[in-house]
């Protein structure tokens, strides 16, 4: 009886191991820009909502923290506030201290913020997070675990054998051994799925870092051509001038020449 709720333990110690690195997961994608974000924000009354949400947040009022952000971002009156609060209100729903994470509406919010924002510097964040959300494929990792909880039960069901018959021990025994191996596979199997979705997260943050580089690029190249544009179009006003400035004194020559004679 000992070992069999030994077993027991370490199968349910297992599945909590996977939950626990699938969430994990979620997590990869760190909000790098939002601190200049919230530096180009003012105070206000919208500015104090925001506070008394981020407040709750931290302290774990995660339900309260996603009400109170979902109240300024449809009825703030300034739109960076609203802005960034319909930003926290996607993000407080996966937050890793939030027990009560519901990642089908923070996939919405995160969708709703993209198509209200769609230029937003936090787009960028607000983005990965959604495509995590939606294609984060957890139908292969549920049914491995289906199949660990099947493994499972028929381990415990032929350890009750067991103890019901001796002649058949040793069939069992060997049984039980087969379906532990196949059990362990299986957790390999989910282990590789998880470490490839993590390479492929990491890819995905490289990417956007380097998106936001040639976006950095493009926008300095811009400001140097509109440099170029004034200094050109301020070259053209003087070259105008001095044709005025010719045409003048050759008007004043020609008058000299005239009095002269």
């Amino acid at each position: 009886m000992n070992g069999h709720f030994t077993l027991t333990q370490a199968l349910k110690r297992q599945k909590e191991i996977l939950v626990l690195k699938s969430l994990t997961l979620l997590l990869v994608v760190v909000l790098a820009g939002c601190a200049p974000f919230m530096q180009n924000l003012s105070g206000g009354e919208d500015a104090k909502k925001y506070q008394r949400a981020k407040a709750a947040s931290e302290q774990g009022k995660f339900k309260e923290a996603y009400n109170e952000y979902r109240s300024l971002a449809e009825s703030g009156r300034d739109p960076r506030w609203a802005e960034r609060s319909k930003f926290e209100a996607a993000y407080v729903l996966v937050d890793h201290r939030n027990p009560d994470k519901n990642y089908t509406l923070a996939a919405r919010e995160f969708e709703e913020f993209l198509i209200r924002y769609p230029k937003s510097s936090l787009a960028g964040e607000a983005g990965s997070w959604f495509e995590i959300l939606s294609q984060f494929d957890r139908s292969k990792t549920n049914e491995l675990l289906r199949r660990v909880d099947d493994l499972t039960k028929r381990v415990e069901d032929l350890t009750m054998a067991l103890q019901e018959t001796q002649a058949e021990r040793e069939e069992v025994s060997k049984e039980r051994d087969s379906l532990m191996i196949e059990r362990l596979k299986l957790l390999k199997k989910v282990d590789d799925l998880l470490n490839d979705k993590d390479s492929l997260l990491k890819e995905k943050a490289a990417f956007i870092r380097e998106q936001e580089g040639l976006t950095k690029k493009i926008d300095a190249l811009s400001k140097d051509r509109e440099a170029l544009t004034l200094a050109k179009q301020k070259l053209e006003k003087n070259l105008r001038d001095l044709t005025l400035v010719d045409v003048k004194m050759e008007k004043e020559r020609k008058k000299i020449k005239k009095e002269e004679k």
